[in-house]
């Protein structure tokens, strides 16, 4: 007899099982129950493997991203990695390298390691294979958080930037400069929030009664020449815009390098509001405002909702949804433009 025949029997998790044991971590009452009474039928004793088997797990937590090497993701690992040391856990890291099979076998292998919880930022194209995978995980007592993918939030708990209101404040900035004549250079579909930023941006503009011109709509990538290539094509038009607003920072470094080379000058000849990392405004030494994300917020409420799960708090069949706001960065001062909230969702 072993555990996995006491969690076959018990019908629940083996993790399920070494709780019991071990006496450590949530289990449901009448869970419990049922699991000590199949190890008294069965004159089950469990060895030193068996009793060691939650231990091999306690001191780690999953964080599975598609992020290439940025600021980004660094500022992300080293907030989680920060928050897990106070709890005296590391983090396994897995980068998918944006391949939805690699992702796939790292929610798995995650699994298998039985790691305390999962913190998930997906791959473009994530969908119902890698959301089943999650769902397993969690029914083998691994709780799972997602950053900033709200695609399924109804069913994990989720940390996650306000990207409509993101670029809708972007236009505001611009507007409030006296632009009227504003493109946006969007960023790919990621988990709804490039579509979630475009939305931001057509919804001021016709708030405001501001016709929604294609020509000053540009489908970017997450890179400096989607910038540039854009930049090239809006300054190209009888009638270019006053105000460009970029939703990644690599993107505005791109139309930085346009509007230098065609000696436009920032804050006289254009407008250009960015979207991401105030190092980059430093680094260009000009009238750039930036949206800054809370990068290390993300990280710090992800990991802490994923402990809350890990510690038994989340028992109750409730999923936290927490939204965060930006920073506004002007050049020479920071000023806040936040939209901090939590909500909790009843669900099942």
């Amino acid at each position: 007899m072993t555990i996995n025949d006491i969690a076959r029997l018990a019908g629940v998790s083996i993790a399920t099982v070494s709780r019991v044991i071990n006496q450590k971590g949530y289990v449901k009452e009448e869970t419990r129950r049922r699991v000590e009474e199949v190890i008294a039928a069965q004159g089950f004793r469990p060895n030193a493997a068996a009793r060691s088997l939650i231990c091999s797990n306690s001191s780690m937590i999953a964080l599975i991203m598609s992020e290439r090497p940025s600021s980004f993701s660094l500022k992300i690992i080293n907030a989680i990695e920060e928050r897990a040391a106070k709890q005296k856990d590391s983090v396994l890291l897995y980068n998918t390298g944006a391949d939805v099979n690699r992702e796939l076998e790292a929610i798995s292998q995650a699994i298998e390691h039985r790691v305390k919880g999962i913190l998930f930022l997906p791959v473009m194209g994530s969908g119902e294979e890698t959301v089943e995978l999650l769902k397993k995980a969690e029914k083998e007592d691994v709780p799972v958080v997602l950053l900033n993918w709200d695609l399924y939030a109804e069913d994990f708990d989720c940390v996650q930037l306000d990207n409509k209101k993101i670029i809708y404040d972007g236009v505001t900035l611009l507007a409030e400069e006296g632009h009227r004549r504003i493109a946006y250079i969007s960023c790919p579909e990621v988990a709804k929030k490039g579509e979630q930023r475009k939305d931001g941006y057509v919804q001021y503009l016709r708030e405001r009664k501001i016709p929604i011109r294609k020509e000053y709509l540009y489908d970017g990538q997450f890179d400096e020449q989607s910038g540039y290539e854009a930049c090239r094509k809006f300054f190209s038009l009888p009638k270019p815009p006053t105000g460009v607003l970029s939703s990644c920072s690599s993107i505005t470094l791109g139309c930085f390098r346009y509007l230098n080379e065609q000696h436009l000058v920032l804050g006289k000849d254009v407008g250009l509001v960015g979207f991401d990392d105030i190092s980059l405004v430093r680094f260009l030494g000009c009238p750039v405002t930036a949206m800054e994300q809370p990068i290390r917020e993300l990280g710090e409420n992800a990991c802490d909702l994923l402990y809350l799960r890990i510690n038994g708090t989340g028992k109750a069949k409730i999923r936290r949804k927490m939204i965060l706001g930006t920073r506004t960065i002007r050049r020479g001062s920071e000023s806040i433009c936040c939209s901090d909230s939590v909500a909790n969702r009843a669900s099942g």
